[in-house]
């Protein structure tokens, strides 16, 4: 009895037989595995073929015809619909413009029409589309003769009159081959052909994980321990499931465990970075040149920009107009507010270069704009030296083909040549051809068959293990699964995959991001699954062994990677080696304290904001980045709601308003109330113009802030009946020690009119206050230093100090009258905090303060570094 894969195909060697596998990849592995294991030492390479390759010997045709292929049969589909053909049934006749949508559809039926004409299903359908299949058919028959073409798949196969009769073939895994049996009957099931279906075998048992994440790098640490054991990478082999959606994952994990992948399935065109250069060309024409397109294309590393400097010039500015999107149209928002000559003429050249790239229409003109767009933009040597310059190839190589396809269905021009071509890329898988040395990993069930000592198929779940061929897949799913000529191979393929020669593991995971998976019924059925709560060898994981030493267990084992060392090595030569020059840990030198000091009137002072102060009681070393480094965070998004804008203009709603009032009067409530709704609308068209900044914007000022500015005058009643408002964004400023203090103060009132000294101070915030009482530790020392600018400039002593919320519409009052014990601790907190910046500055000492709330948030943690784990 047959007990593993390499007896069973050992056996067919030895006995003489050309062996047919079911794809090129086991052909290859067994025929090494053979002169590897078996007692001869070496065998030819003919003796080995893929199923295809088979069948393929069979399908005789005429010399002069050419087979047929998928762009041939879209350009026919396309020539058919755009000649006023109707198919009711496939396409919607009311929507006409949607009739590109079609194409791919239609054509993917095209090779399957003979048979489900000829099928017993054709009579199930309804009329109609019986009809449209019938017509259909009869067209592309008519279509091929004309063109001297031929349908592969309508070809049978027949046996040649030279046929070799002596040489015998035998199937392998023949039940894991969809169309073996069909072949073989069709050839009239002859002697010299054999087919052997998978060897009967015990099911292996699946291991079932909580999700995809925890089953990958459960099968990365097995894999990792094997390699360190000394089991050569070329041993093992990993089969993939869902492998669209995995390796990715896959990948990513196997680089932090050290452990080379080889992907032999590769990824398509469109996902490395000269195809996806061509997509985004694509999807800036689509979405008409709007700001977030033009800074995938412009911004995309991968791709060979001759000035790059010039694209962030372009976009800083775009950002800082407020330039949303352009359009396919001469005039656009850029052109029309950039305000640079020298960027708005260069983006009106990139415009045209895309739009004749993408309204191209025949294949010499898409040549000619790709060119010279290539030549315009792109540095002389393009992708050459990477991976991506042979899929640009790649990508060019496919528009021959196109124009191959146009040639043979005699078409010169068709519409959004660059849109099908990119359609055409969405189908091809681009393998590079030099590999690198590492565990190969196939996609399922191309892993089934394969042999390997040690072989790991991950995501065998119920769907994702289901291998079911659709040779008439566009017939109804009402009509039974015998009429459409299904054939179920998901259980010969699990089969084949748990006959191995060495150690087998299969898995699959309950859930991952895109929903919830359940294990094949067969495995339920043999009572085969086991379910890991947790990984079983969670504790043989390096990263967790180092955080075991990082919490001082020092019985803690940890095997590091080699990564692992060579990452620690280099950050113990850089950012974890002590340098005099760390700022954040050590004073600056006077040399640099000088650099934070304005010359005013002969002196060398440190102004102070209100914002500097506070930026300073957070953490001095931000301080110190922000106003002596100049670091700025730089922001790329254009905000589709302004919402500094609308700030200003509730500021200059009010400062008009209540220096238009004078003395305030709660009796003229609705007198007042009128006036400032009006101001409001003014304001609004003043700013924004009649219809900015869009209409539904617009709209949506109006409804959240208009009766939101209004309520402030109950609020003023209350708290300020009968006082005057005298100064409307004040700057006020004075000099203490070395310091200036200055300050921008909203609005200052006179509480006693109309020569009183009794001030309040007023600051407006569009959202809530920053602090509702003066506490310690002071949040905003806005307020303090208001009081203190008045005394010492105006003379007067500010006995009332809030912030108005316009969000919460009400006050916020810190201190109601000046020798408040809320208002002599602000005071004494200012001071404190003054001194403390004196001192900093005559030392230098600008080091960081590091902590959970002082950390959360802050824009310079990269520069800081004070708080980040090594790994």
């Amino acid at each position: 009895m047959v007990s593993s894969k390499r007896s069973y195909v050992q056996q067919a060697f030895d006995e003489g037989f050309v062996c047919v596998f079911p794809t090129e990849v086991a052909a290859r592995s067994y025929l090494v595995d053979y002169a590897l294991h078996s007692n001869k030492r070496a065998i030819l390479s003919e003796r080995a073929i893929s199923f295809d390759t088979f069948r393929s010997m069979f399908l005789k045709h005429e010399e002069h015809l050419v087979p047929a292929n998928s762009l041939i049969r879209s350009l026919f589909v396309h020539q058919m619909l755009a000649g006023g053909l109707a198919l009711p049934s496939l396409v919607n006749p009311r929507y006409p413009e949607a009739n590109g949508r079609f194409i791919s559809y239609i054509s993917s039926i095209l090779p399957s029409l003979r048979e489900a004409i000829e099928a017993e299903a054709l009579p199930l359908l309804a009329d109609e589309m019986q009809r449209d299949l019938l017509l259909l058919y009869q067209l592309y028959q008519q279509f091929l003769a004309e063109h001297s073409l031929f349908e592969p798949r309508y070809a049978q196969p027949c046996l040649s009159g030279d046929w070799d009769l002596s040489k015998r073939y035998c199937i392998l895994f023949s039940d894991t081959i969809g169309g073996a049996q069909d072949l073989f009957t069709s050839l009239g099931c002859p002697a010299w052909l054999t087919l052997r279906p998978t060897p009967a075998a015990k099911l292996a048992t699946l291991e079932v994980f909580g999700n995809h994440v925890m089953e990958i790098k459960t099968t990365l640490r097995r894999i990792r321990s094997l390699l360190s054991e000394g089991v050569p990478a070329h041993s093992i082999v990993i089969g993939c499931a869902a492998s669209d959606i995995l390796l990715p994952v896959l990948e990513e994990e196997a680089a932090l465990y050290d452990i080379p992948l080889v992907i032999r399935e590769g990824k398509l065109a469109l996902q490395y970075p000269s195809g996806r250069f061509l997509q985004r060309l694509q999807e800036v024409y689509d979405n008409q040149f709007s700001l977030e397109s033009l800074k995938s294309l412009l911004l995309d590393p991968g791709i060979p920009y001759k000035d790059r400097e010039l694209h962030h010039r372009f976009l800083r500015r775009a950002v800082d107009k407020s330039i949303v999107h352009g359009s396919l149209k001469t005039h656009d928002q850029f052109t029309q507010m950039l305000a640079d000559n020298d960027l708005r003429s260069w983006y009106r050249g990139l415009k045209q270069s895309i739009i004749d790239i993408v309204t191209a229409n025949d294949i010499e003109m898409l040549r000619r704009k790709l060119n010279h767009f290539q030549d315009t933009y792109f540095t002389p040597e393009q992708w050459k030296g990477t991976e991506g310059e042979d899929v640009y190839s790649f990508c060019l190589d496919a528009i021959d083909h196109i124009k191959s396809a146009m040639q043979r269905c005699s078409l010169v021009v068709y519409p959004n040549l660059f849109s099908y071509l990119l359609s055409y890329l969405q189908t091809k898988l681009y393998v590079p051809q030099q590999r690198k040395g590492g565990i190969a990993v196939y996609a399922w069930p191309q892993a089934a068959t394969v042999i390997a000592d040690h072989l790991f198929i991950l995501a065998l779940d119920g769907e994702s293990a289901a291998t079911i061929e659709r040779p008439l897949a566009f017939l109804p799913s009402q009509i039974e699964e015998s009429y459409r000529k299904e054939i179920d191979t998901t259980r010969a393929n699990l089969l084949a995959a748990s006959l191995g020669d060495g150690r087998v593991t299969l898995s699959c995971h309950a859930k991952r991001y895109e929903g919830e998976m359940l294990p094949p019924s067969l495995f339920m059925e043999e009572d085969a699954l086991l379910n890991h709560e947790s990984s079983p060898n969670l504790s043989e994981d390096p990263y967790l062994q180092e955080l075991e030493l990082y919490s001082q267990n020092q019985r803690a084992v940890a095997r590091s990677l080699d990564s692992q060392i060579r990452f620690f090595l280099q950050a113990s030569r850089t950012s974890l080696l002590p340098r005099r020059d760390d700022y954040t840990r050590h004073p600056i030198p006077k040399t640099l304290v000088s650099r934070l000091l304005e010359e005013r009137e002969g002196k060398a002072l440190l102004e102070l904001s209100p914002t500097k102060i506070d930026l300073f009681n957070r953490c001095p070393y931000a301080w110190l980045v922000h106003y002596l480094y100049k670091v700025t965070k730089e922001d790329f998004d254009v905000q589709r709601v302004d919402h500094l804008m609308i700030g200003n203009l509730l500021h200059l709603v009010y400062q008009r308003f209540f220096s238009s009032v004078g003395n305030f009067d709660p009796a003229l409530l609705e007198q007042y109330r009128n006036q400032l709704g009006s101001l409001f609308d003014s304001t609004l068209t003043e700013l924004y113009g009649s219809e900015g900044p869009t209409p539904s914007i617009r709209s949506w000022i109006i409804a959240e802030y208009r009766e939101k500015v209004l309520a402030i005058l109950e609020q003023e009643a209350k708290l300020f009946s009968h006082t005057q408002s005298i100064l409307f964004e004040h700057e006020l400023s004075f000099e203490c020690d070395a310091m200036l203090l200055h300050g921008r103060i909203d609005r200052i009132i006179c509480l006693n009119p109309p020569d009183g000294r009794h001030y309040a101070v007023i600051d407006y915030k569009k959202g809530e206050a920053p602090m509702t009482r003066l506490k310690e530790p002071l949040e905003s020392y806005q307020l303090p230093l208001y009081r203190v600018l008045v005394q010492q400039v105006l003379k007067a002593d500010a006995s009332h100090a809030a912030y108005y919320s316009i969000k919460e519409e009400r006050y916020r009052s810190l201190w109601t009258y000046e020798d408040s014990e809320e208002a002599l601790l602000g005071e004494e907190l200012l001071d404190g905090c003054l001194s403390s910046i004196s001192d900093a500055l005559e030392g230098g000492a600008f080091m960081a303060t590091p902590s959970k709330q002082h950390c959360s948030g802050c824009d310079y943690r990269p520069l800081c570094r004070r708080r980040f784990a090594t790994r």
